[in-house]
């Protein structure tokens, strides 16, 4: 499968915190590591790992930390010559602390990610199998104009595409997303933000996911896992959603491996984790 990826691209600066985020408080991190992140790269390196292929749509600045990005996506086989470099705006950066409960607050800035556009001409010169865009780009300046031509370039093509709504799912902003696959988070799925959409997966953390398809509403549960670290956990569920279905047509099917993905994942530090080759093999027997 070909997927195109629209979505933010940024540097990620990690810390553990042996404490809760407090305000007022001054916080020390532990353990700090740098890393590329970003829902883009982050869905990317996942797809990646299911041996899918993936071209990045994205905004980064002509600076050390755009460079970083494009060289990782670049070393695990992403095709990132869509990925524009912009003078004077810096790269997106998020400083993500871990507290003690193992739950993570996100500080950072989209930086160049604001300046992101994409014509529908130039997804359909791409001509992918499946088209997904992040909710943080439709936020953006002409974010509506791009998810219209995401629309027009998926309906041409005769392709899927989907949206996650992080980022405006709670804004109460009005999207209609016919025929689309929406993936949000509980509590923040606006159905202002998700009208006309053919399936929604709602991620509910330890409580898996639920579908809603065809006038139904199925809950999916998740293993129970020793919880490390979140991070990047709703992409690596959303890489695992859009490879499942995309081979066999079936929700349920997707939910479920989608699911041991992302609950793989929080047992393991990091937004970029190696997929066991097993788990892979277990998406054959569901």
């Amino acid at each position: 499968m070909k997927v195109v990826i629209i979505g933010d691209l940024a540097v990620d600066i990690r810390g553990n915190l042996n404490d809760t985020v407090k305000p007022g408080k001054n916080l020390i991190l532990k353990n700090v590591k740098e890393a590329v992140g970003g829902v883009a790269s982050n869905i990317t390196y996942y797809l990646r790992m299911l041996k899918d292929q993936v071209t990045v749509i994205g905004s980064v600045g002509n600076d050390v930390w755009g460079k970083k990005i494009i060289d990782k996506l670049r070393i695990i086989g992403a095709d990132v010559s869509e990925i524009k470099m912009i003078d004077g705006i810096p790269t997106g950066f998020l400083v993500i602390i871990v507290d003690q409960n193992r739950e993570r607050t996100m500080i950072g800035s989209r930086g160049s990610n604001e300046k992101l556009f994409v014509t529908a001409e130039k997804l359909l010169r791409l001509k992918p199998d499946w088209i997904h865009i992040s909710g943080y780009t439709i936020l953006n300046r002409k974010g509506k104009e791009t998810i219209r031509n995401v629309q027009k370039a998926a309906t041409e093509l005769g392709v899927h595409y989907s949206v996650d709504l992080e980022g405006i799912g709670s804004k109460n902003v009005s999207l209609s997303l016919p025929s689309a696959v929406v993936f949000c988070n509980e509590g923040s799925c606006s159905e202002k933000s998700r009208q006309d959409a053919s399936i929604t997966v709602i991620k509910a953390g330890s409580n898996g996911c639920y579908r809603l398809y065809n006038g139904e509403v199925v809950q999916h549960r998740t293993l129970k896992v020793k919880l490390r670290d979140t991070t990047a956990a709703g992409d690596a569920f959303n890489a695992a959603f859009i490879h499942a279905y995309w081979k066999t047509k079936k929700v349920d099917v997707a939910c479920e491996f989608a699911n041991r993905v992302a609950a793989f994942k929080v047992t393991k530090s990091g937004n970029m984790v190696k997929i066991p080759p097993d788990l892979i093999k277990d998406f054959d027997a569901l």
